[in-house]
Formats: C-alpha cells, sequence, structure tokens
C-alpha cells in the first residue's frame, strides 16, 4: 500500500507542517523508521527528532523536527494506532460454520459470524453477526455474545455468561469458572455452588489466560470499555468499572468493587470485600487490604498513598546508615555513663 503523507493526515484528522507529497509504505518504530515509512513520538521522544529520519512523524505540537515531515494530532498513540490497522489489516476469516464444529442445534448464530474448527458450542448459545469464534473454543449453555466479538483459540466460556458487543476474548481464557468458595467445618472444606454468572460489558477485552470467575449469586461484572491483560485473576462477585486497565499477574479477590479509569499496574493484588473509587492508580505490587477514596495514586504493600510509600523507600534504603548511626550512639552513651559513675 502507498498512501501520501497529505492522505494520511486526512485519515486521522491531522496537519501536515512539511512535504504532504511524500509517499508512505509502511509504519515503523521511531528508531527503524526510513524516508518511505511513517512513525510517530510523543514527550520526552521528540528531543530525538533531528537524528530521525523517516517520511513522516505524527506529534502532538509542532517540535525542532530536522528534515522529517510532521503531522500534528491530538493523540499521537491513538492515530498511529489507526494507521498501523490500515497498513496491517488483520488476518480475515470467512463467516460460516467449519465441519469440524459441534453446533448445538438450538443455538443462534448472526450473519457473516464464522465458526472455526473444533468448536462446541452448546444449548440456547445467541452468538451476534459479525463475530469470529476460533479453533478449539468451548462456549457453554445459555451463553450470549454480542455483535462484532472475536473469541482466540483455545478460551472456555461457561454456561450464562454474557458478553457485550466488540469485545476480544484472547487464547486460553476463562469466563465463568466457579468460583473459589468454601464452607469449612472441623477443618474440611466443602465446596460452595457458584450460581452466578459473569457479564461483560461492550468494548471489553480480556487477556490470554486470565479467569474471571462467575458470582456465588449474581454477577461477576466487567463494564464497558475495560481492557485486561494477560495472566489476571477476577474472583466471584467482582465488580470493575469503565475504561479501567488491569495489568498482567494482577489479582482481584472476591466481592470487590472498583470505579471507573482504574489503573492497576503488573501484580497488584487486591483482597475481598474492598471499595476503590474513581480514577485511582496502583503501583505495580501495589497490595490493596483496605478501601481507597477516589483520585488516589497508591504503592507497596500494605498499599498507600504513593508520597507516603516514596519516604518510606527512601528511610528503607538508608537504613543500614541509621543502625550504624544509632549504634555509635549507644556506644557513645554507655561510655559517658561509666565516666559519670565513676
Amino acid at each position: 500500500m502507498k498512501k501520501t503523507v497529505q492522505e494520511l493526515a486526512d485519515l486521522i484528522s491531522g496537519t501536515v507542517i512539511g512535504d504532504g507529497t511524500r509517499v508512505i509504505e509502511d509504519v515503523k518504530g521511531l528508531a527503524e523508521a526510513k524516508k518511505e515509512d511513517i512513525t510517530f513520538a510523543v514527550h520526552p521522544y521528540t528531543e530525538y527528532l533531528p537524528q530521525v529520519h523517516a517520511g513522516a512523524v505524527i506529534v502532538q505540537s509542532e517540535v525542532p523536527a530536522g528534515d522529517n515531515t510532521l503531522i500534528i494530532v491530538e493523540n499521537p498513540r491513538l492515530a498511529f494506532s489507526q494507521l498501523l490497522v490500515l497498513f496491517h489489516p488483520r488476518q480475515s476469516v470467512e463467516p460460516g460454520i467449519h465441519a469440524t464444529a459441534i453446533v448445538d442445534s438450538s443455538a443462534t448464530l448472526g450473519s457473516d459470524t464464522a465458526v472455526m474448527a473444533y468448536a462446541v458450542i452448546g444449548k440456547n448459545v445467541v452468538i451476534g453477526e459479525g463475530c469470529t469464534i476460533y479453533p478449539y473454543v468451548f462456549i457453554g449453555d445459555n451463553v450470549h455474545i454480542g455483535k462484532d466479538t472475536a473469541v482466540f483459540p483455545g478460551a472456555v466460556i461457561h454456561e450464562n455468561t454474557v458478553i457485550g458487543e466488540r469485545n476480544v476474548i484472547r487464547a486460553h481464557a476463562v469466563l465463568g469458572g466457579e468460583g473459589f468458595g468454601f464452607a469449612t467445618n472441623e477443618g474440611k472444606h466443602t465446596h460452595i455452588p457458584q450460581i452466578g454468572n459473569v457479564v461483560l460489558g461492550d468494548d471489553v477485552e480480556l487477556g490470554s489466560c486470565s479467569c474471571i470467575d462467575n458470582a456465588t449469586l449474581g454477577s461477576t461484572i466487567v463494564k464497558r470499555g475495560t481492557k485486561i491483560d494477560n495472566l489476571v485473576h477476577l474472583g466471584h462477585n467482582v465488580e470493575v468499572g469503565e475504561d479501567c486497565f488491569i495489568i498482567a499477574q494482577s489479582g482481584i479477590a472476591g466481592s470487590t468493587k472498583t470505579g471507573n479509569h482504574c489503573i492497576f499496574a503488573g501484580q497488584t493484588g487486591i483482597a475481598g470485600h474492598v471499595t476503590i473509587g474513581d480514577d485511582v492508580v496502583l503501583a505495580g505490587k501495589t497490595g490493596v487490604t483496605g478501601n481507597i477514596k477516589s483520585g488516589q495514586i497508591y504503592a507497596g504493600y500494605p498499599g498507600r498513598p504513593h508520597m507516603e510509600w516514596k519516604r518510606t523507600s527512601v528511610y528503607l534504603r538508608n537504613l543500614p546508615k541509621l543502625v550504624k548511626k544509632v549504634r555509635n550512639l549507644e556506644k557513645q552513651i554507655a561510655e559517658l555513663e561509666k565516666q559519670i559513675q565513676k
């Protein structure tokens, strides 16, 4: 594919500064881009633009750029992602049901939906139009999947799960597995039936090998626009708000509720029955044991406000010096006490 810089700028609603007639053939990273490529740069990497020799660079504002042509847009990352889709569209899948797929006669499949090899679809399943069910997917009874959703190979969607439109379920994710609930009597654990379900809103993405347990009663809920990375676990009756990021190897225990626009960095752990407000950011490996109000940034274990955690980290880093100083002071005090006793 070949496009001029101006044609690409029109597609991403950008303004060209420089030569709009340059021909672009591909998208590349900032370090790899050449004269036939388009790339993007955000602060602080914009300072390196004079050393870059790309066909065009997408930026947020005009900056010194050497011989590069610039395209000014409001959100360079978003614009660049749009061009990635343009130059490298995903592999298309032909609609239809593969001969080796097992689809119950009571299931309803929308138009332009593809069910690929060895997929299994249970009773009373409803799948919207334009969906792609990749090989070896299992979809249990009474599952509802909205239109334009992709379920990648090996994913398991248990019975009664509800999935919104335009969702992405990555390979080997598990939705609606029985929640981890037990009653203990005299040291013996008896499983409590988990008869609820999982509900995903529209535009949710669930990463590979991530698991969302169904509710004991009611629903485990992930609301619209939330993106969940690989290897994440959400326990039974968890509720996650809209447009959240939950990054790899994080875990949220049962009945915890989070607000909208939260970011939980990698290996975050959140205890059960906790309430977290809107716009909360948890740094990597934060351990949350209590409620957090909206707009807070937390770090450490147990989780505490970020600035407090930074101060504590400085104290801990200097602890060996402080211990040595205290021991010296103790010796001096002991010597003074001996002199006083004489």
